[in-house]
């Protein structure tokens, strides 16, 4: 996965491109989690609970599987 993955901007447009719906979270590695939160709150100036694109609830893997710059979507 690209890195530009990992910023407000691609992550919206991934999302958009592959019109995921609110059927699905998706987890990030916590480097990356923590990359693209920071990016939400740079343009943003806040930050919501649970974390949200869209209505696509983004989530930091607790799991330790899901490698750094990689992100894993979850099916609800």
């Amino acid at each position: 996965m690209h890195s530009s993955l990992m910023n407000f901007d691609g992550m919206r447009n991934f999302i958009i491109e592959n019109e995921l719906t609110d059927s699905v979270v998706i987890a990030l590695h916590p480097e990356s989690f923590d990359t693209l939160a920071l990016d939400y709150i740079r343009i943003h100036e806040t930050i919501e609970r649970p974390f949200e694109i869209l209505g696509i609830e983004i989530v930091e893997d607790t799991t330790n599987t899901v490698p750094k710059n990689h992100f894993r979507i979850i099916e609800l």
